[in-house]
């Protein structure tokens, strides 16, 4: 780690990073959010996801929970390495952007040697399943290595059934701390903005270290440039990573660029180019049950059960028995459990994500509202009553 700096006077630099122990990274990170990347009153402000604009792209204008539709991507120009994606509008004002560097750049109107010259894009969008997924695998894998290993739970588990129930006591111990649905994922910390598909980045320097943000982009002889730019395109810039574009989707600019695709403003671009996750939670989360227990049946194909036999003299002697653990489908599951007890579980599991204390009573009483929606009018009719309960419980 590396040695605190010397706190006797008072931060005057840029010097955060990850290897500062908690006084100097928190003094330094104070100094960063007030003092970095100063702005006149009359120009754009950018946008601060550490400490502002924390839902940007995660939610829609009523703070429900999405993500991208990827029917609307149109790849990225450039040479950065790799095919970078985002939303066809997005690409199509990054393209615009482009073109106006280089011709900036051929017209002697900006140096050509700075490190603000080659706006090649070499990050965008992020495929939000695939990180649930790797999410998922190690939640499993923490399951099956620690949580079963505990208690004799692995003697308890003889059928999906039984593998549920163990699998909600553990929500009921890590629910609170690390999401399990993918609407919660997508809030967490673990979660990354470029999976919104609004975003690109022209550089892979690193978010922890304000020196970088400083030097390399700040203090550069193109920045006043590039910055401007990037708002007459409809861009706006990260505060913590200046190489980091963001689609303003309320300029009037970019505005232009969405009305091509039928989109005039954020309420059409949410509706027409998202999907709100929650729609699509409880379906997921049996897929990863489903997947998880026949792996673990593939891995442990036998349960060993222990019962009493009585012997002679009255005594009583333990025995212990094999049985084999089958398989199971979705089609099984969902002959097994009723819509209403996927309700019941999800509301639960949202509410231990969400940290909000609640009583049987209480539980059972919204609950029973949950399953009137559903008795009345259908399964997403019931999943949007559910999501709006939660969206009403403040994140703690």
């Amino acid at each position: 780690m590396t040695a605190p700096p010397n706190m006797t006077f008072p931060v005057r630099t840029p010097l955060a990073n990850n290897g500062l122990g908690p006084a100097g990274s928190y003094l330094f990170r104070k100094f960063w959010k007030e003092n970095g990347m100063p702005t006149a009153s009359f120009e754009q402000r950018p946008i601060d996801f550490w400490y502002g604009k924390l839902f940007f792209g995660r939610v829609d204008g009523d703070g429900v929970v999405i993500y991208p539709s990827e029917t609307n991507f149109k790849q990225l120009p450039g040479d950065g390495g790799g095919t970078l994606w985002a939303l066809d509008f997005v690409v199509d004002a990054f393209s615009d952007f482009q073109s106006h560097f280089r011709k900036a750049i051929a017209k002697r109107l900006i140096l050509e040697n700075s490190n603000i010259s080659k706006v090649e894009p070499v990050r965008a969008w992020v495929n939000i399943h695939e990180d649930y997924h790797v999410y998922m695998k190690a939640m499993y894998d923490r399951l099956v290595t620690s949580w079963f290993q505990k208690e004799q739970r692995n003697s308890k588990i003889k059928n999906f059934p039984e593998f549920l129930h163990e699998f909600m006591e553990y929500v009921k111990t890590i629910g609170s701390k690390m999401p399990i649905t993918k609407s919660a994922y997508i809030l967490s910390k673990y979660f990354t903005p470029l999976s919104s598909a609004l975003i690109i980045e022209i550089s892979e320097d690193d978010h922890s270290n304000d020196i970088i943000k400083q030097k390399n982009w700040i203090d550069d002889p193109n920045f006043i440039f590039y910055k401007k730019a990037a708002a007459n395109f409809g861009f706006v810039i990260d505060k913590n990573a200046p190489w980091r574009l963001v689609a303003d989707i309320n300029s009037p600019i970019m505005k232009k660029y969405m009305e091509p695709y039928g989109v005039s403003d954020a309420v059409s671009l949410f509706e027409k180019y998202y999907y709100k996750s929650h729609f699509y939670d409880i379906e997921t989360l049996k897929v990863y049950l489903v997947e998880m227990y026949n792996a673990y049946v593939q891995a442990f194909p036998h349960a060993k059960i222990f019962r009493t036999k009585m012997k002679g003299a009255g005594g009583v002697k333990t025995v212990s028995k094999l049985i084999n653990r089958r398989p199971t489908n979705l089609v099984n599951v969902n002959r097994q459990f009723s819509p209403e007890f996927w309700l019941k579980t999800y509301y639960y599991i949202r509410l231990q994500e969400m940290k909000e204390p609640h009583s049987p009573v209480e539980f059972n009483k919204k609950l029973k509202k949950i399953l009137q929606q559903y008795n009345l009018f259908d399964f997403d009719f019931a999943l949007s009553y559910t999501n709006d309960m939660i969206r009403k419980i403040k994140v703690r």
